[in-house]
């Protein structure tokens, strides 16, 4: 029974239809019935998500992804962050399968990122490897690779596509946590290690059941099943990719319930292992400062929860990334900090990209299919017209926002990732905390609107990826244009709500 990844993307289109249609029917019809159907919804687009068929999430494995995520992190010690393509170039030239068919590859150094001849990239494998590893790991490390490019029948696409990717970007920090359980788990039962992500988005759905009740689960299931953001990659395929994720939800649900340590410590770690996370701390900072300065003066009005949560972030992070010091020195963390800087840089830009700066620059062109140096310069030109406007946006947030309870403003970080980041598609996944908080009261109509909302981005770029396979600038500029509106949406309707709650506040006020 299993199916093309295509099909179940033109199903995820009716799928995504008719959630936005239970969504409006939600106050109108018994809530046995609508939990009945959402229910339902839920477990087809399970099904269509697994591809109608076990071998997908049973059998499969993403070679592509393990390459870098668990390859690199067991051998972290020898490869550090520059040399995986190298070594395994090497090995493919000695022992592989594509030796002399494709012709470039990515090196990357403390200079940058550059294409340049396999031929380099192999010669620098020869340093590495009598420079950095012992006999003994050498041939472990072979055997490793040939087992992952091998066994998983990795085409000539995918090795192509690899080599010239731009490289291993895990945190130190998410090395350190993830590097033991490379080193105990073998690549023959790599398979168990990829039931992690399952495991972390079950926990993670458990906890919102925990916070919210079933119903919020169970509309964050079907996102999760018909959003596009999870094409690739694909839970049980590969290696603690949606750890950070799940920590968010299960700060979420914490934040809800009244464990705000519990919820710091999750942000903390989600930040530590992803980076971009951190803006998700954007709501309850917003919400602390505001309380301090009600009133237009300084007053001693210090809301403990937060105090708490900032509590748990900072003790993570201490923690944490202490243990990354001691474990790989500062060495690591400049090289980390380095290629992130030269990865975000409108240069590096690729067409999966996502963020509020592609949308800006995007004139709703069909072709080229994927982003050209051009249209790079150009998001690098329109800086100082697009982030005064964000300002601007961040501002109007944080005054809706202020009084809301700690967990829907920790929901709406998502909001400043989308204006402030350009992040890969995959990323936006995290869109999840909206759905929880849209989710858990349809009682109201805004979260009635933003959850269709929502739901509509995922008809159109699975439609997208449908009628137009390939073309990324059009998904994904058009994407960027839709999250936008969401984003306006939003912030006005929370700013009047704010508003309104205010007028109330006044005529209630006997000093008034």
């Amino acid at each position: 029974m299993d199916v093309t990844r295509a099909d179940t993307e033109e199903v995820k289109i009716w799928l995504a239809l008719a959630g936005m249609l239970l969504v409006f029917l939600w106050r109108f019809i018994a809530t046995r019935a609508a939990l009945g159907l959402l229910i339902a919804l839920t477990l087809v687009a399970m099904l269509n998500y697994a591809r109608w068929g076990p071998r997908q999430v049973a059998v499969e494995i993403n070679n592509y992804d393990l390459m870098h995520y668990y390859l690199a992190t067991r051998y972290f010690d020898e490869l550090g962050y520059y040399d995986l393509y190298p070594a395994a170039l090497l090995v493919d030239q000695e022992r592989g399968r594509y030796d002399g068919t494709i012709r470039r590859c990515r090196l990357q150094d403390q200079d940058g990122y550059q294409l340049v001849p396999v031929s380099r990239c192999v010669a620098r494998g020869r340093v590495v490897r009598a420079e950095h590893f012992s006999a003994e790991r050498w041939a472990a490390f072979e055997h490793d690779f040939l087992y992952l490019q091998r066994s998983a029948k990795m085409s000539r696409r995918q090795w192509r596509e690899m080599i010239q990717d731009r490289g291993y970007n895990a945190t130190p920090a998410w090395v350190v946590l993830m590097k033991p359980l490379t080193s105990l788990v073998s690549v023959e039962a790599i398979k168990w290690l990829c039931w992690l992500d399952f495991v972390y988005l079950a926990i993670g759905l458990v906890a919102l059941r925990w916070a919210y009740g079933v119903s919020t689960m169970l509309w964050c299931a079907f996102f999760l099943a018909v959003t596009y953001s999870l094409r690739w990659p694909m839970p049980t395929q590969v290696f603690s990719r949606y750890d950070w994720v799940a920590a968010l939800m299960v700060a979420m649900a914490c934040l809800r319930k009244g464990q705000p340590f519990v919820a710091g410590v999750l942000t903390g770690f989600s930040a530590l292992v992803r980076l971009f996370p951190a803006v998700w701390l954007f709501g309850p900072i917003a919400k602390g400062a505001a309380g301090l300065l009600r009133g237009g003066a300084w007053r001693k009005r210090i809301d403990r929860r937060l105090l708490t949560y900032a509590g748990g972030v900072l003790a993570c992070v201490l923690v944490v990334e202490s243990a990354a010091l001691l474990r790989f020195g500062s060495d690591a963390a400049v090289v980390h900090v380095e290629n992130i800087t030269e990865h975000i840089r409108p240069e590096q830009l690729s067409s999966r990209r996502l963020g509020f700066a592609l949308g800006y620059a995007y004139e709703g062109e069909r072709l080229p299919k994927y982003i050209s140096v051009e249209k790079k310069q150009n998001i690098k030109e329109d800086a100082g017209e697009r982030l005064p406007l964000v300002g601007l946006t961040l501002l109007a947030l944080a005054w809706g926002l202020h009084k809301m309870r700690d967990d829907e403003v920790f929901a709406f970080g998502c909001i400043p990732f989308f204006l402030l980041a350009t992040a890969s598609y995959y990323y936006y996944v995290a869109r999840i905390t909206l759905i929880a908080t849209h989710a858990s009261d349809l009682s109201r109509l805004r979260n009635r609107v933003g959850l269709a909302l929502l739901l509509a981005l995922e008809v159109f770029s699975n439609w997208a990826e449908t009628a137009y396979p390939g073309h990324r600038v059009f998904l994904i500029g058009r994407l960027a244009w839709g999250l936008t509106a969401y984003v306006m949406v939003m912030v006005l309707w929370l700013g009047w709500e704010r508003w309104r709650a205010n007028r109330v506040e006044q005529q209630h006020d006997p000093r008034q």
